[in-house]
């Protein structure tokens, strides 16, 4: 009997982490190599380009302050809470097409303070941090 136990425990160990390894997102992995690709400077806009499918990624990004912002939300296949998107200091809040990019106007007189990002549960979070 503890021998079927333990072979069970096993198997659902083993899901698990292969469900882990499945599900997590190439570009969240990118977040710790800072905003390469993610935030470019055109014509005197910036564009901060976030990934939602699973969460956000990058989770935390660092942009130029007072300028003319514009966040390209870009989902590819997502289907999950990150597609319901919450941006509280904008009264934003929409749903994501499923794949696309929603680009969304940041006002330049918002992008001093951080600008969180949030899916409609709250779960998953990104932060613009506004420098100088």
């Amino acid at each position: 009997m503890l021998q079927k136990i333990i072979v069970a425990l096993g198997i659902f160990i083993s899901l698990g982490l292969i469900w882990a390894a499945l599900s997590m997102n190439p570009e969240q992995e990118g977040n710790l190599q800072g905003n390469t690709n993610v935030v470019r400077e055109e014509n005197g806009t910036q564009y901060i380009r976030i990934t939602a499918r699973g969460g956000y990624s990058p989770d935390q990004i660092t942009a130029k302050a007072n300028m003319p912002t514009v966040l390209e939300i870009e989902t590819k296949g997502t289907y999950d809470c990150s597609s319901s998107l919450n941006i509280p200091k904008l009264n934003y809040r929409e749903f994501l097409p499923a794949t696309g990019i929603t680009k969304i106007d940041v006002p330049q007189n918002l992008t001093t303070a951080p600008l969180d990002i949030l899916c409609g549960m709250g779960m998953y979070t990104s932060t613009i941090n506004f420098a100088s």
